[in-house]
């Protein structure tokens, strides 16, 4: 299993345009995933694969990551030999459904070099069933996450439908049992509705999602605001995680402790507590929180 940074905020944008690129990158966004699938019409995937390679090639400004076209597609090897560049945090394999194809990728990405993770997009009823599968095909698999608009599609159901909430129950669980970091939600589509971005975020907050992927700039803010730990939340962890090294000291040291205010802390919530401060230092390092 590969190891994984948590962003709050991952935002898309198609690699061959040059403008919107540029304006990615100067966005609030943790994270950038420079787009060779859906976004790039299929005159334009060399341009757009030639354009991601320059990018990681130059030393991009934010953590990036790159959507390949799909396993089953005659662009996806010849994407991966482009990107697998030392500033490549992971690739995206779109609408994977088996686990054979991220041992395929994994392994041309071992025989180019490349230190990149594979992060991949569940996109079937077939995925989600198979979702552990998955989960669990590749050392080099760092997360999985859903693509709900061709999910909706297969499933033929719509928006925000209960078989919708369930695949998405499924995914997290299926992540956390493999022993990978939370999924990062799907896109919302309705770039003028901020307010449903904001309760649709905070609802996959809920779930056990990490962060959340947009698709224009101002998404960003909304999506930032939902993960970023409030300073209530912090300083509970640092309650927990000081306790605990209080009770590491004690005759009587056990892995479950009782808090000054009578809560009962177990293992669990000491991995929460870790997790929510490992997210506060990497945004105080980037000048975000104080």
């Amino acid at each position: 299993m590969t190891s994984s940074t948590n962003y709050r905020s991952y935002l898309y944008v198609p690699a061959h345009k040059a403008a919107v690129v540029e304006k990615a990158y100067a966005s609030d966004a943790d994270a950038i995933v420079l787009d060779l699938e859906d976004a790039v019409p299929a005159t334009h995937k060399a341009a757009a694969r030639e354009a991601a390679a320059a990018i990681l090639a130059a030393g991009p400004a934010k953590p990036t990551y790159v959507r390949v076209n799909p396993y089953s597609s005659p662009w996806c090897r010849d994407d991966v030999a482009a990107i697998a560049l030392p500033a490549l945090k992971a690739l995206r394999l779109p609408k994977c459904d088996a686990p054979q194809e991220i041992r395929e990728v994994a392994a041309w990405l071992d025989a180019l070099g490349s230190a990149a993770g594979i992060q991949i997009l569940i996109e079937s009823a077939y995925g989600v069933e198979t979702a552990y599968q998955l989960a669990t095909a590749s050392p080099r698999l760092e997360r999985i996450g859903l693509g709900e608009s061709d999910l909706r599609a297969d499933l033929q159901i719509g928006a925000d439908n209960f078989t919708l909430e369930v695949c998405r129950a499924r995914c997290v669980v299926a992540a956390r049992a493999a022993g990978l970091a939370g999924p990062i939600q799907t896109v919302y589509h309705t770039l003028t509705d901020l307010d449903g971005l904001r309760e649709s975020t905070l609802r996959a907050k809920s779930m056990g999602f990490v962060g959340r992927f947009a698709i224009h700039p101002s998404q960003v803010p909304v999506i930032n605001e939902v993960f970023t730990p409030s300073a209530d939340e912090i300083e509970a962890a640092e309650r927990i995680l000081d306790a605990l090294d209080a009770a590491a000291g004690a005759s009587s040291a056990s892995s479950v402790f009782v808090l000054p205010d009578g809560r009962v802390v177990a293992p669990p919530l000491i991995a929460n507590a870790r997790v929510t401060l490992a997210l506060a230092g990497n945004l105080r390092s980037n000048g975000v929180l104080s």
